[in-house]
């Protein structure tokens, strides 16, 4: 069998809610694997059966196996509301804009005076 012929066959699978109750939620950057909420590991598209799933939840995390659908909801709500790189500069620079316009809207009323932008200094040491 050709390589062309082994890329037709391959499957791709599609998620499942019902992977939910082994812990299981589709990977962020992809949309195609299975990622564990426990231990964060993506595993491949190959992996998401039923059984390989819940033998991943059996070898690595013993202790949850007797966890019903709640606790794993909870986990990825949580697990969906914990901050991110994206979320944390976000804000940081919502604040970076607003000092920008202000230090914009200050040079350009100074500009329209007609007067050097020196007079800025002077201003800064009344305040």
């Amino acid at each position: 069998m050709t390589d062309a012929m082994y890329e037709s066959k391959k499957k791709c699978r599609q998620y499942s809610v019902d992977y939910m109750k082994f812990g299981f939620i589709l990977s962020f950057p992809d949309k195609q694997s299975p990622m564990c909420l426990l231990c964060n590991k993506v595993l491949g598209n190959d992996a998401m059966k039923p059984s390989k799933l819940q033998d991943h939840l059996r070898r690595c995390h013993p202790d949850k196996t007797e966890k019903d659908l709640k606790y794993f909801q909870t986990l990825k709500d949580t697990f969906r509301k914990r901050p991110t790189l994206n979320r944390m500069f976000a804000s940081t620079s919502q604040r970076n804009d607003d000092g920008l316009r202000a230090s914009y809207n200050i040079s350009l009323l100074i500009a329209k005076s007609g007067k050097p932008h020196t007079i800025l200094n002077i201003g800064l040491r009344i305040f």
